[in-house]
């Protein structure tokens, strides 16, 4: 570029020539201009201009980037010439210099017949203050500007010293009070001009001595120039450049600066609090970067979009941004190009954190899915429990669920299964979906070895719903993950199927994407898990109510955990229980007759026993009795679990025997292991199998049955086994809507509803059989 101009032009670093171009050189009188490379530029000034240079020029180009203006120039034979100069600022420490000769000022031609009229003329016609002191510091020689400017008249001026026109303070820049003229070079100093009110006009002034090769003297002239506007100017651009840098360091949002090259050179502190500054850090480490290469801004694939910045285009994004340091963010903002003189000088990008934002959105995004999905869920759940209700087996209702979950948008597949008789793995027995064999290629046990860590082994054993959420990760389903994997599979459900204390096996739920399994989604699952359960348990009684054919388990119990084996063993007495019935509460109310001791003697002890929450004497006659038991019964729990009735049971002097039946599909081994779990002193010492008659199964259970409700079924039980029906009655009315917890007209109520049906059910069949 230096070669190619035709004008003169030179780039400077600090204070010394770096580069000249010919012209340059030609202007100053220099052969070749590497000679002038390394040398100090401002020898080339006249040395009243130098200190002006330093003090005042250098500093506003490096303020405002450019200045432009006239000074003196000086040649290498010493001569001297109007030099008309602009500078641009590359930096604090490198500008560029270009300039040209002022031809507009000329020597006149010919003499001037009154030199001394010219000068003052000239004096008058200047805008500012133009002085001359001798060496005395009489003022000699002054313009009008100045009489202007202090209020004073010619004369008054003719007799004042040098110090009275400035303030005490500022006299040690007044020629001849500090140093003597002729010692003085060039000046360039601002003060304060007082006039003659007292009112202080900041004036720039610029001095030099000269003297008069005729006579010898020596004299002080000087300029002096109002400055008062520029000083306003100055205040309001340091006000405005302050407001600007505070604005810029308080936004509320993230601003950056770019040079030319797209090079990061500055971030405020908001945009260092969004990227995430180290606190150990003092400056970020994107300093000096190309914002295009940043890798955050790479991943983002949008880095090309602040090239089009160079093009003059101004840019809205919006993408994540993860800082170097890792901080992860969301941004949305613009970036507007900068020109300096015609030409690109680099952009300013202002950048919002809208992460909570998004966080928001996506938080309402997320829970408008779930609410979507959850509302699936639950019409699933509906139309699921609805069939399992009208499901007549067991294996229908397993495979109507499967069936249900796999044709729903929310999962792949889903299967059932129980742990096999004799083993602990649990083998399906109901799918659906598309599992590509699946099912029939993973192995999942109820023991905790590795094929019982997962969800089922875990589900199976808690009685709780286990979820793998994402199964990439989940160490627990290593066994299954490959397979899974390869099935698109990201997440699964085990739900254990659980009536009372009865774990009947697992329902396991596939989906394709990870976190499937929500809270309010579990939440749906075990309720439905807790359906099935409930009707596999219907099912199970519904065997035994109307099988033609029962097993029947007989076990010896000597165990004093059972109370009723203590109580016989203490009072050597006979127990034999009569019936039993359960409340809604979950306690069991058992009926007992005594023989070989005082019902009052029993129910004195037994009422502090832990197990018994209370007793009640229906029958007393010296040493025999009936009593009421109203207490938890886990091992009655286990039976009904199972679908299976207690029919007998009798315990004379601590040692029982009880009698089961339960239908052929019930789990006879789980069964037996529960109970011996519960009561380790009892032994199975008999299983049989016998049929029933098929007129008592089918027709008069089932009528009845069918017909009574569950508050129905027990206000009769509770009457029958309380002797409410014998006569005299052996519990009154209040006496079995206490045990019932319920109000006795409320107990009325529902037995006078359950005798109805019984007899409508008894004459039905008897008209039955006369036709």
């Amino acid at each position: 570029m230096l070669a190619a101009s035709m004008n003169p032009m030179a780039i400077i670093e600090s204070d010394r020539y770096i580069s000249v171009n010919q012209p340059y050189a030609d202007l100053y009188g220099v052969g070749r201009p590497d000679d002038l490379a390394g040398e100090l530029w401002n020898r080339h000034l006249a040395e009243y201009e130098r200190e002006r240079v330093k003090g005042e020029i250098l500093p506003t180009c490096r303020a405002d980037g450019t200045w432009s203006g006239t000074l003196t120039g000086r040649r290498c034979d010493g001569s001297t010439f109007s030099l008309e100069l602009s500078i641009a600022c590359l930096d604090d420490e490198h500008f560029v210099f270009t300039c040209q000769e002022n031809d507009r000022i000329k020597q006149p031609e010919r003499g001037v017949e009154n030199p001394q009229q010219l000068i003052e003329n000239v004096f008058d016609t200047v805008d500012d203050i133009v002085y001359v002191f001798d060496e005395d510091g009489t003022p000699i020689l002054w313009n009008t500007k100045l009489c202007e400017m202090t209020g004073y008249t010619d004369e008054e001026i003719e007799a004042l010293e040098p110090k009275e026109f400035v303030s005490p303070e500022q006299h040690e820049y007044v020629p001849g009070l500090a140093e003597a003229i002729d010692q003085l070079g060039d000046q360039h100093v601002d003060l304060d001009l007082i006039t003659k009110d007292g009112e202080r006009i900041p004036h720039e002034f610029r001095g030099t001595t000269f003297e008069d090769p005729d006579t010898g003297r020596v004299y002080r002239c000087g300029i002096a120039r109002d400055v008062s506007d520029r000083r306003e100017r100055e205040r309001q651009l340091r006000i405005a450049r302050q407001f600007n840098e505070e604005l810029v360091e308080n936004a509320p949002f993230g601003m950056f600066r770019l040079d030319e090259e797209l090079r990061i050179t500055y971030e405020n502190p908001r945009a260092e609090e969004i990227i995430g500054l180290p606190d150990d850090e003092e400056a970020s480490a994107a300093i000096g970067r190309d914002i295009r290469e940043l890798p955050s801004i790479i991943e983002t694939g949008q880095a090309d979009l602040f090239t089009r910045l160079q093009a003059g285009e101004t840019i809205e994004f919006e993408f994540p941004f993860e800082s170097i340091y890792g901080k992860e963010a969301y941004f949305t903002g613009r970036g507007v190009p900068l020109y300096r003189d015609g030409e690109f000088d680099g952009a300013v990008l202002m950048a919002i954190d809208i992460s909570e934002r998004r966080q928001h959105e996506r938080d309402l995004e997320r829970q408008r899915d779930e609410l979507q999905t959850l509302d699936q869920i639950n019409e699933l759940l509906l139309e699921i429990t609805r069939d399992l209700f009208e499901s007549p087996t067991r294996a229908e209702i397993e495979q109507t669920v499967c069936d249900r979950l796999a044709v729903s948008s929310l999962y792949q597949f889903a299967w059932i299964g129980e742990p096999e008789p004799n083993g602990d793995q649990i083998r399906p027995h109901a799918s659906a979906g598309i599992d590509d064999g699946y099912v029939e290629t993973i192995t999942v046990t109820t023991a905790e070895t590795e094929t019982g860590q997962g969800p089922g082994g875990r589900a199976f054993r808690t009685s709780e719903l286990q979820v793998s959420h994402d199964i990439r990760s989940d160490p627990t389903f290593e066994p299954w993950r490959e397979a899974a994997l390869d099935r698109g599979i990201k997440s699964a459900a085990a739900v254990p199927l659980v009536h009372g204390d009865t774990t009947y096996g697992i329902l396991a739920v596939y989906a394709t994407r990870p976190l499937a399994f929500s809270h309010r989604e579990r939440d749906g699952l075990e309720t439905l898990g807790e359906a099935i359960g409930f009707a596999i348990n219907a099912i199970e009684n519904r065997k035994l109510l109307f099988a033609d054919s029962v097993v029947e388990l007989e076990f010896e119990v000597t165990d004093s955990g059972l109370v009723f084996v203590r109580t016989s063993e203490q009072f050597g007495c006979e127990l034999t229980i009569t019936g039993y019935v359960e409340s809604e509460s979950g306690s069991w109310s058992v009926y007992l007759t005594v023989d070989d001791v005082a019902p009052t003697a029993i129910r004195d002890v037994a009422v502090d026993d832990p197990d018994v929450d209370r007793i009640r004497i229906i029958a007393d006659e010296d040493d025999t009795g009936v009593l009421e038991f109203v207490m938890k019964a886990d091992a009655l729990n286990h039976i009904t679990d199972h679908g299976a009735i207690l029919t007998s049971g009798h315990v004379a002097d601590g040692r029982g025997r009880f009698r089961i039946e339960a239908p052929q599909s019930a789990d006879i081994r789980q069964l037996s292991t529960r109970l011996r779990t519960e009561y380790p002193d009892s032994t199975l010492v008999a299983q049989r199998e016998f049929d029933r008659p098929a007129q008592k199964a089918r027709e008069i259970r089932q009528s009845v049955s069918d017909q009574l409700t569950d508050r129905q079924q027990e206000a009769l039980t509770h009457a029958y086994h309380a002797g409410y029906f014998d006569w005299p009655r052996q519990s009154t009315a209040g006496d079995i809507a206490a045990s019932m917890d319920v109000a006795e007209t409320t107990f009325h109520y529902h037995l006078r509803n359950a005798l109805e049906t019984l007899s409508s059910v008894l004459i039905g069949l008897e008209r039955h059989k006369e036709r």
